[in-house]
């Protein structure tokens, strides 16, 4: 396999072809998570991150949302909650499951794709609805408490790929990697 890596790969409009995409960085060891906490800090693929999900809206946990230091700008924010009171700040949105909060998210008319953003449990619950998948590998092991689960080769594959090395603003060498569902057949 060999996936395209060409420097003029225009990302939004790649996105754009997608209803339903999840968004995750992860370690080697599919770790996500620590404590409530990313267990790196890596300011190109939070740049990937914001760029991706600018003027989409955004699918995630309670507990993801909680880590923010409020509402994602620019974005339609839907937390999945059965505990959030539904009136919050503009731009966010409650919803009691993941199918409500896909729902509430197309019915926004925002860019596409959603984009589920986490945690865990949401990620998890949206391999199945997603059509595409944009992991930040990062190539070390790491501890954690929440992992990404097993992207399952028989139903996706890697379409493209961006190397990014180590460097004195990034402790660890990354790989962001676009997954496309496989068709049935």
């Amino acid at each position: 396999m060999n996936p395209g890596k060409d420097e003029d790969f225009d990302v939004r409009a790649f996105h754009a072809r997608f209803n339903c995409g999840i968004i995750v960085a992860c370690s080697e060891n599919g770790v996500i998570g620590s404590e409530g906490d990313l267990p790196w800090h890596l300011p190109a693929d939070l740049k990937h991150f914001m760029t991706s999900t600018r003027g989409c809206a955004v699918v995630m946990g309670r507990k993801t949302y909680e880590t923010l230091d409020g509402p994602l700008p620019r974005r339609l924010n839907v937390v999945v909650s059965n505990s959030m009171d539904a009136d919050q700040p503009e731009g966010v949105r409650v919803a009691r499951g993941l199918d409500q909060a896909i729902d509430i998210a197309q019915a926004a008319g925002m860019e596409p794709p959603v984009w589920v953003a986490g945690g865990g449990t949401i990620y998890t619950q949206a391999m199945d609805r997603a059509e595409l998948l944009v992991r930040t590998l990062i190539h070390t092991e790491v501890e954690g408490d929440t992992r990404f689960p097993e992207i399952d080769p028989q139903r996706w594959h890697l379409a493209r790929c961006q190397e990014h090395p180590a460097d004195d603003r990034h402790d660890f060498a990354f790989t962001i990697e676009w997954w496309v569902r496989s068709m049935p057949g």
